[in-house]
């Protein structure tokens, strides 16, 4: 019971962290922003360019820049990220929150005698995922919304 349990909460975290990251060299995330959205752009050059999106391209990002209009090839561009400070997507506070709390309580269960342990690791797990929630919807950065191959 205990190996399950610790297996189930690694699986969780594992899943959740795979799904919150950025998928090198993919536009998706760009193209998905309204233009006008203010972007901080950092070429592999090292410059940071910090303007407004207009659109993308295949192969470029088409930005103002300084009240000028201004084409950013992709192949020089090493990462974009907003340039406000946004929350995240809310839903993976609750699913880390919950594979936590009901990780915890099943541990716990695991080592205790009786019934209503089920019940417990529901319950703790239904905690751990409100406490998720409000950490996700408290916490705002700023959000990469492309990485180039190869960049950290």
């Amino acid at each position: 019971m205990c190996r399950k349990a610790i297996a189930l909460v690694l699986g969780m975290l594992l899943v959740s962290y795979a799904w919150a990251g950025v998928v090198p060299g993919r536009w998706e995330k760009v193209q998905a922003e309204r233009p006008g959205t203010e972007m901080i752009i950092t070429m592999t050059s090292g410059d940071v360019i910090r303007g407004n999106y207009q659109e993308v391209g295949e192969q470029e990002l088409l930005m103002t820049v300084e009240g000028a209009s201004r084409s950013l090839p992709k192949s020089g561009i090493a990462k974009i990220t907003t340039a406000e400070r946004r929350t995240g997507p809310l839903w993976n506070g609750p699913v880390i929150g919950a594979a936590v709390g009901g990780g915890l309580a099943g541990l716990a269960a695991a080592r205790l005698e009786g019934d209503g342990a089920a019940g417990a690791i529901a319950i703790c797990a239904l905690i751990g995922a409100g406490i998720g929630l409000g950490l996700d919807a408290a916490y705002q950065t700023r959000i990469t919304l492309y990485k180039a191959p190869g960049v950290k």
